[in-house]
Order: C-alpha cells, then sequence, then structure tokens
C-alpha cells in the first residue's frame, strides 16, 4: 500500500492525537499521569453494513475525528464506491485489507464493487467473460446471500478480485496487440477490440461441443463480430505474409490462435516470442507435431516440450482428450458466416484496403505516425527551400556583378530563348 492511501485513512486519528494531547510537539511533555491512552471509536470495532438504523455508535466515527475524509465518505456509500471506483486494482485492494470499516462497506455490496471497477476500466469484459464461467476466480459472497437457483439455498459465488484483475490483463493485451498492428500500419476499427476478447473467451472453451454452440448464439456473436473477426484475421494474415516483415507462411496465424492465451500473439507481436527458429520449433511441436516411434520410446523433452505435452494443443481438452481434434475459431468462423448467409468473401477486398485507402474520396489514408513523418519532411523541405532561396540571392548578386564587367544578359537571354523555340514540340501557343 502507497504511503498516500494510508495517510487518508490514518488522517482522522492523527486530529484525534493532536486533540487528545494539547502538548503534543512541545519541550516538556506532560506527566505520565495525566496521560489518557488513545481509543479507537466504538463504530469500528462494528462493520457499517450490520450496525442497525438506530445506532447511536453509528455516526460516530465522524463526530470524534471531524477532519477524517475518508471516514466521512463511509456514511455515504454511493459516494465511497464512485471514490474506489477511480483506484487501480492492487489500491482498491491494499484499501480492502487495511480498513476495517471499508472491508464490511464492500462485503456487503461485494459484486456491485468489483463489476462496477470492470465497467470503468475494462468497458464490456464484465459481459463477454462472465464471472459465473470462471468459478475458479470466484469465491462465496462475503454477505452469505443465497442462490435460490440452487437447492437448499447454497451461498451463491460472486467475482473475486483474481477475476477482476484477469479482466483487467486482458484488457492490456487486447490494446496492445491493437497498438502493434497499428504501428505496423494495419488499421482496425473500434469496434474490433471487443470481437478480439470475445475469440479470447472461444479460446478458454475446453469442449467442441460448447465451442460450436457459442458461435452458432446470435445474441453474443453478431453479424457485425463475424465480420470484424474476420478483418482482424485478415490483418494477421497480411503481417505475417508481409514481403519484407514476415515470413509468408499462414499457418503461424493458426498456430498463435490455438495456444491457450492470446498474450503469446502480443508477445511474438512485441519480438519477446518467437525470436529464433528454436523458439518457433517449440511451439510447433507443442501444437501440432507426432512424435515418431523412436521418440516415444525415448520419452525426452522436444525442443524443450514435455513428452505428454508434445502436439497436445491440437487436441480437445488441451490433450485430455487425444484423437480428437480441436474446432478452431477461424475455422467456425467461415462456416457460420456461411450458415447465416453471410457474404463475407465479398468482402475480402475491402477489408484489405481497410486501413490505407479511403473508399469514399479514393485517397490515401494517413495514420498519425505518417502524418507526423509527412509534417518533418514537409519541414525539411521548407527549409531547404529557404536555403536554397539565400544560395540563389547570393549567386544572383555575383551575377550582377559579373554583368558590369562581361557584358549585358539581355542577349544571353533572347538567345537561349530562341534555342528553345528551335526545339521539337516546344513550340507555345
Amino acid at each position: 500500500m502507497s504511503c498516500p492511501l494510508r495517510a487518508i485513512l490514518n488522517h482522522g486519528d492523527e486530529d484525534h492525537l493532536s486533540m487528545s494531547n494539547p502538548s503534543h510537539g512541545r519541550s516538556s511533555p506532560p506527566a505520565a499521569s495525566t496521560r489518557e491512552p488513545l481509543k479507537y471509536p466504538d463504530a469500528i470495532a462494528t462493520p457499517l453494513s450490520s450496525a442497525p438504523e438506530n445506532n447511536p455508535h453509528k455516526h460516530s466515527i465522524t463526530s470524534n475525528n471531524n477532519n477524517g475524509v475518508f471516514n466521512r465518505l463511509l456514511n455515504h456509500t454511493e459516494l465511497m464506491f464512485e471514490m474506489v471506483s477511480h483506484l487501480d486494482v492492487d489500491h482498491l485492494l491494499a484499501l480492502y485489507s487495511i480498513s476495517r470499516d471499508f472491508h464490511g462497506l464492500a462485503n456487503s455490496r461485494f459484486t456491485t464493487m468489483i463489476l462496477s471497477h470492470a465497467r470503468i476500466r475494462a468497458p464490456g469484459s464484465s459481459y463477454i467473460f462472465p464471472f459465473r464461467c470462471y468459478r475458479k476466480l470466484c469465491l462465496r459472497d462475503p454477505a452469505l446471500r443465497p442462490n435460490e437457483t440452487k437447492p437448499n439455498f447454497q451461498i451463491r459465488h460472486v467475482p473475486s478480485f483474481k477475476w477482476l484483475r484477469m479482466v483487467l490483463f486482458r484488457e492490456g493485451v487486447v490494446d496492445g496487440i491493437v497498438a502493434c498492428l497499428e504501428q505496423e500500419s494495419l488499421m482496425l476499427p473500434a469496434a474490433t477490440t471487443l470481437t478480439i476478447k470475445k475469440i479470447w473467451f472461444f479460446m478458454d472453451v475446453s469442449t467442441n461441443e460448447r465451442r460450436d454452440g457459442l458461435i452458432r448464439n446470435t445474441d453474443y456473436w453478431t453479424e457485425k463480430d463475424i465480420y470484424l473477426a474476420h478483418l482482424f484475421l485478415m490483418k494477421l494474415d497480411m503481417l505475417f505474409t508481409c514481403p519484407m516483415t514476415g515470413d509468408g507462411d499462414l499457418g503461424l496465424r493458426k498456430m498463435l490462435l490455438a495456444q491457450r492465451s492470446l498474450s503469446t500473439l502480443l508477445r511474438v507481436l512485441c519480438h519477446e516470442e518467437m525470436r529464433n527458429t528454436y523458439e518457433l520449433m517449440e511451439k510447433v511441436v507443442a501444437w501440432k507435431y507426432e512424435p515418431n516411434d523412436l521418440q516415444r520410446q525415448l520419452n525426452q523433452p522436444i525442443f524443450g516440450v514435455a513428452p505428454n505435452r508434445v502436439g497436445m494443443l491440437q487436441y480437445e481438452g488441451w490433450g485430455r482428450n487425444p484423437g480428437t481434434p480441436f474446432h478452431q475459431i477461424d475455422d467456425l468462423l467461415i462456416g457460420e458466416s456461411l450458415r447465416r448467409g453471410l457474404d463475407v468473401p465479398a468482402h475480402y477486398l475491402d477489408m484489405v484496403f481497410y486501413g490505407f485507402i479511403d473508399k469514399k474520396t479514393g485517397l490515401d489514408i494517413w495514420t498519425e505516425d505518417q502524418k507526423r513523418e509527412q509534417a518533418e519532411e514537409m519541414e525539411r523541405g521548407i527549409r531547404g527551400e529557404d536555403e536554397g532561396v539565400l544560395v540563389a540571392e547570393e549567386d544572383d548578386d555575383d551575377d550582377d556583378y559579373g554583368d558590369d564587367d562581361y557584358g549585358d544578359d539581355d542577349d544571353d537571354g533572347e538567345d537561349v530563348d530562341d534555342e528553345v523555340g528551335d526545339a521539337p514540340g516546344s513550340q507555345s501557343t
């Protein structure tokens, strides 16, 4: 926890210390017999969420510490949750761990606090990555509210700080992927970030049956998402098959989408993984390599991959069901577009030109970096022209001095015009 947050929490206690001990800071402290031990107000021992409405100690926090801003906010639940929504997840967790009052207040509305924080920091992620699908990242409701849909009214599960960290991490990874593509002048619409998150959620599904059902869900995968997903895959293919920076192989895109997480794709785009042939072969072996009989008998790692993990990413459940190939997102998108009657191939050319040519005007689209480079080149050109003008003026001055010595320029100019007039195709109209 950082010091400013501790200062806010302890601000009221410092004022209470200065008020209860007027001689604090003087050179001669008072006698020990006149000192009274400091005691926290009774309301701190009782969480605000469990305190009854007619509790006389409910507002005793602010009555004893009038200058405690944090303690005042505790009496206004809406303002308190609005304030903590602007904290990052580390500071929010530290505040939840340090302050007993805020701990009790947050437990009374734990789901609201976590989801509101996710909606502000990662828009749309709470819907794309529902916490009910990540049971390991949930906890039992601290307020002990029952789940009416379960038998015997079992305690319901609510999103935890682990789920919040996962959502925020994925938000940063998706933004990083889009930024890396934009650096290569491969632009994407703003709504593509939500589609990339849906692709990531699809990669979390471990069975083919649920993957097929998810891609056919028209409420989750809309027609717009299918078009944007094809656009995203098209830009990846353009990057990996670039004649200057790519290797001309579409299998790289299929291999990266077969991983457990899209963070691998980001590290590859940032040149942090697959920087050499060995790292590339390590990914290929883990994805789709079939060892021969000798390699099975030796039972040794292949390119750093454990023997029981060789070629397992291509199977359902990431190897838990060997022999059943996984249904990949790119293959299912093509099949789903045909099932819905979407003519996606008719828009392939528009997807290639997107971000390069304005469809309405037919002119090139300049990115911010390209505009900046163009402005710098124009500025350098203007400076060069100015320098050239100055040099030309100096040369003209030299010529004037020379004219006085060697004759008139008019005759020479007329001779030049005559020679130009005699040239083929130079007749003036």
